[in-house]
C-alpha cells in the first residue's frame, strides 16, 4: 500500500473507520486473509464523477488530480463501495 501511495497520493487508506471522511469519498474495501479490515479511499475534490451498472463502479479523475494523468478511469469491482453523499454522480 505504501509503494501505491507514494505514486498516486490520492488514494488514502487506513484501518480505522474513524478516519475516512465518508461524506466526501468514494470508499473501497479490502478483507486480507490475516489483520483488520483496510479501506481505501479518494476524496470528493480528485473526483470528476463517479458511475455504475452491475455493481461496477467507475471513477472518473478530475482534471486538476493527479489521477487524470496516470489514467482515464478507475474501475472498482463489486464488493464495499461506498459512494459519499457529497461525490458528483452521473
Amino acid at each position: 500500500m505504501d509503494s501505491l501511495a507514494a505514486k498516486i497520493p490520492e488514494i488514502k487508506y487506513s484501518s480505522e473507520a474513524g478516519e475516512i471522511p465518508w461524506d466526501n469519498a468514494v470508499v473501497w474495501c479490502i478483507m486480507p486473509r490475516v489483520g483488520p479490515r483496510v479501506y481505501e479511499w479518494i476524496t470528493s475534490n480528485h473526483i470528476r464523477y463517479v458511475s455504475w451498472t452491475n455493481g461496477i463502479v467507475n471513477i472518473i479523475p478530475d482534471n486538476n488530480s493527479i489521477l487524470s494523468e496516470k489514467c482515464q478511469c478507475m474501475i472498482l469491482p463489486s464488493g464495499f463501495v461506498w459512494v459519499g453523499k457529497n461525490v458528483k454522480v452521473a
